[in-house]
């Protein structure tokens, strides 16, 4: 039985995590690492008010973190914010929202915490499923849309003047990278959720050079900080989601320590 769900937990947290590290990429080539934060956090809103209301399922974390995201880039595009402070007004407001509605259930402190710092160790088979088909979407719009994402990551102007349909694409990224966030909340937490939104390409980028080694590096760190992670919390009995991402730093302490020694 704990073999079923650890095994469970680990395939679900290499298919959420793989395709964060790709997103991930993109993330810190426009300098947008606190969108990860901004999402996670948008999240919370639907998450409490699903407490609240007595429902389970992703449906309303998914619906408020997919509008928040396209306020955010509509705030950016349309509003000339930055993206920071469109992501920081969000954040804001949907952290304030969550706690407010969050406070009017049973169990407030419980769910708080599960919220916060997640717990792999009880994704469901609905998840599992669910998990499948977001990795095979998200795997098939990245690697469709890969090279657009990659000059408007660039050069917006250049991409434009390509053809590329930047304010479409920007937005549908935006969307996908929402949803894959939700379902990873369940994993590790929304505070511990942008860890995989960062350290991902920041591991690459230290041991790699062109952008398909980065991409690979990623995913392959990724994949070791999910295994690695689990199996040190089932043997320590400590949370799984903080064990993860520790395990993740250690690799980029690692990585750059390595970088430093090639140099």
């Amino acid at each position: 039985m704990i073999w079923d769900i650890l095994i469970r937990a680990a395939v679900v947290g290499i298919l959420l995590s793989v395709l964060l590290s790709v997103m991930s990429y993109f993330v810190v080539l426009r300098k947008m690492t606190f969108a990860g934060v901004g999402i996670a956090h948008s999240a919370f809103g639907g998450i409490a008010l699903s407490f609240l209301l007595g429902l389970g399922g992703y449906l309303l974390p998914i619906v408020f973190s997919v509008l928040s995201s396209l306020l955010i880039a509509f705030m950016y595009k349309k509003g000339k914010m930055s993206e920071d402070s469109a992501i920081d007004v969000i954040f804001v407001f949907s952290m304030a929202f969550g706690v407010f509605i969050l406070s009017m259930s049973d169990g407030y402190s419980a769910n708080m915490l599960g919220i916060l710092f997640g717990n792999i160790l009880s994704v469901s088979y609905v998840d599992f499923i669910l998990s499948l088909f977001v990795f095979v979407f998200g795997f098939l719009f990245i690697a469709y849309y890969f090279s657009h994402f990659q000059l408007m990551s660039y050069n917006e102007e250049l991409a434009y003047i390509s053809g590329v349909r930047v304010d479409v694409l920007y937005y549908m990224f935006w969307v996908v990278l929402s949803i894959i966030i939700v379902l990873a909340i369940k994993l590790i937490g929304i505070i511990l959720v942008n860890a995989f939104l960062v350290l991902p390409t920041l591991v690459g980028l230290n041991l790699a050079k062109n952008y398909k080694n980065i991409v690979f590096v990623s995913m392959l760190s990724s994949t070791i900080s999910i295994i690695a992670g689990i199996s040190i919390a089932y043997l320590l009995d400590t949370p799984a989601g903080a064990t993860i991402v520790l395990v993740f730093i250690l690799l980029w302490v690692f990585s750059i320590a390595y970088n430093k020694i090639k140099t």
